[in-house]
């Protein structure tokens, strides 16, 4: 095990579900990382479950574009679980961003090279979409790039850059105790897009327009506006779950939501929806301490991880 490669995985700040239909979305790198390794045997240190399909598929990329090496892939993924559950922060384009690091490193490449980490980006995503085709990207793009990206998909081809994020704006993560499957979330959503398109365009055309609104925040930089953007994009989560049948806000996440407003900030669902992680925006420290109190009250589990943090590195 004489390289250990990491990858962040991520918080989708803005953008669920609409990126899939071209909107730009904005994605954080957090400090929960997966670990990769190869060995000579079939022991696997440390790691914490079988290798997911995605990392595997990404490697075999990566080792068409670096070349071939041996040894058995070891992940351990348990910094993006809650014990036996996962948080919902994209284990499995971590695991692809850092098996596609992984090999880049091992035949020498320099993974701080801007060239070679958009090259690892590309194994990580042919590896990822191999396995799930349905997803965006954004997520492995992030777990690669790392700090705050700004995402799009166009056709066959996706755009990615770094965005600031503005430091005054207090961000909280709150598990909801329940894990969710993307893939189930999705279902529901192209269900509705095939027995009722027109309602669908409705939703989806409320989610563009609140992802538009949280871009213009985070490029203007108020923390007050991005705090009303986000308040924003949870109802337009919210009206797409409706329509759907979906649950993307369930009772936890709209509890959570009114905890935030109550402290003077907001809350939206990170991610797919009906369950996993919620993440929760503050203008201020006071707002912020008064949301974590309340929380703690109603035994919601604030998690602890930085947000905007190095991706694919060397350990």
């Amino acid at each position: 095990m004489s390289t250990v490669v990491s990858a962040p995985g991520k918080l989708m700040i803005s953008g669920e579900y609409a990126v899939l239909e071209g909107a730009e979305a904005i994605v954080a790198a957090v400090s929960r990382r997966v670990r990769v390794w190869l060995s000579d045997d079939d022991d696997q240190g440390d790691a914490s479950g079988p290798v997911p399909p995605e990392a595997a598929a990404a490697r075999a990329a990566a080792e068409r574009y670096f070349g071939s090496h041996s040894g058995h892939l070891g992940v351990d993924v348990r910094a993006t679980r809650m014990g036996d559950q996962k948080l919902g922060v994209g284990s499995s384009a971590a695991a692809a961003a850092a098996a596609a690091g992984l090999i880049a490193a091992r035949a020498g490449q320099d993974l701080d090279d801007p060239p070679v980490r958009r090259r690892v980006l590309e194994a990580a995503l042919e590896g990822h979409t191999a396995v799930a085709p349905r997803g965006s990207g954004a997520d492995v793009a992030t777990s690669t790039l790392g700090g705050f990206v700004r995402f799009r998909r166009r056709g066959g081809n996706i755009e990615c850059d770094s965005v600031r994020f503005p430091e005054a704006l207090q961000v909280h993560v709150v598990w909801t105790g329940k894990q969710v499957r993307t893939s189930d979330m999705l279902d529901r959503v192209d269900a509705l897009k095939q027995s009722n398109p027109n309602r669908y365009i409705a939703a989806m055309d409320g989610l563009r327009s609140a992802s538009e609104a949280f871009s213009a925040a985070v490029g203007r930089g108020d923390p007050g506006r991005i705090v009303e953007a986000a308040r924003g994009y949870h109802g337009a989560m919210r009206d797409l779950g409706r329509v759907a049948g979906a649950g993307i806000v369930d009772d936890t996440l709209e509890r959570i939501a009114d905890l935030a407003a109550t402290a003077g900030g907001a809350a939206k669902p990170s991610g797919a929806g009906g369950g996993d992680v919620a993440l929760a925006l503050f203008p201020n420290g006071a707002s912020s301490a008064k949301f974590v109190a309340a929380c703690e009250g109603e035994g919601l589990h604030v998690v602890e991880m930085a947000l905007g943090v190095v991706g694919v590195r060397t350990e």
